[in-house]
């Protein structure tokens, strides 16, 4: 965009003096009036972060130039060009230009197998991600042997006003993740108690998919992480704790007061109901593992 911002200005520059030197008459300080009536022009008023072109539409309604009339014209008239190019043109093309979906290459297709820290660490490199970013949501689907049918995750930076929402979806036909980002400005601040990102890949890959388990085999499980901390835990019915790699069955004097869930539900073979009215694929079990920053 710098390239883009340096050329606009030397074609605004160019513009400028070749409507100044069409100027129809002599005139005492037409150098001043002319940078005024295009500084009329382009004049914006933000109401509500939606700029308006007051300036323009001043001119149209109250001035009325009497010499030199054509210059004075043109020069308003490309001030409102600048206007639109400045605040509706540009940050349009810049907006698409960051929400373009970006491809990132997965190291492996299955929950088993996969370095969860290290495909996080690529995608935020790339898409230069501040390390800090919360995670929000995390859901994945795979069969009994690891593979992955579906996956995908949110994540919200929360740096100020460059807050950014990423959208990251992982695609077992391509092995690439697809990201798409989309600027949310402050409202990113209230994600600033979820937990970081890195954090829990850094767990999921310490204590292994594998190893979360149920009492029973499933033909395919979903692995569900909603990146908030539970402060009543009371609510959740089989509970583990994840103390690095170690994963310790807790009964409930032993139940922490706080921490980060992740659920785990066993599911069979999708089957039809007995109204005919769609297809079942509920959880046949579900299990909590609860871990810590």
């Amino acid at each position: 965009m710098l390239i883009v911002s340096i050329l606009l200005t030397i074609i605004l520059i160019v513009l400028l003096v070749i409507i100044y030197k069409k100027r129809e008459e002599t005139e005492s300080n037409l150098g001043w009036k002319f940078i005024g009536y295009f500084w009329l022009g382009g004049f914006a008023f933000k109401g509500d972060e939606t700029p308006l072109p007051l300036g323009f539409l001043l001119f149209l309604l109250i001035f009325r130039p009497k010499t030199n009339v054509k210059t004075k014209k043109r020069s308003a008239y490309l001030g409102f060009i600048c206007f639109l190019i400045l605040h509706l043109i540009l940050p349009a093309v810049e907006r698409d230009l960051f929400e373009r979906p970006r491809d990132v290459v997965a190291a492996s297709d299955n929950m088993f197998q996969i370095n969860f820290t290290n495909d996080w660490m690529t995608i935020r490199d790339q898409l230069k991600i501040e390390e800090r970013a919360r995670l929000v949501y995390f859901k994945a689907h795979y069969q009994k042997n690891g593979q992955i049918d579906d996956l995908y995750y949110y994540v919200v930076s929360v740096s100020g006003k460059n807050s950014v929402y990423y959208d990251i979806n992982f695609s077992a036909d391509t092995n690439r993740y697809t990201i798409r980002a989309e600027k949310i400005g402050v409202e990113g601040l209230e994600y600033v108690e979820f937990v970081e990102a890195s954090r829990f890949f850094e767990v999921l890959d310490e204590v292994q998919v594998r190893n979360l388990s149920l009492e029973q085999p499933f033909v395919g499980y979903t692995l569900r992480f909603d990146g908030e901390r539970i402060k009543d835990t009371d609510e959740y019915q089989q509970k583990y704790v994840i103390l690095g790699k170690e994963i310790k069955t807790i009964t409930r004097d032993q139940l922490p007061t706080e921490g980060y869930p992740i659920n785990l539900c066993g599911k069979e073979k999708p089957y039809e109901l007995p109204t005919g009215s769609g297809v079942s694929n509920r959880c046949e079990a579900n299990a909590d593992f609860f871990f810590d920053d």
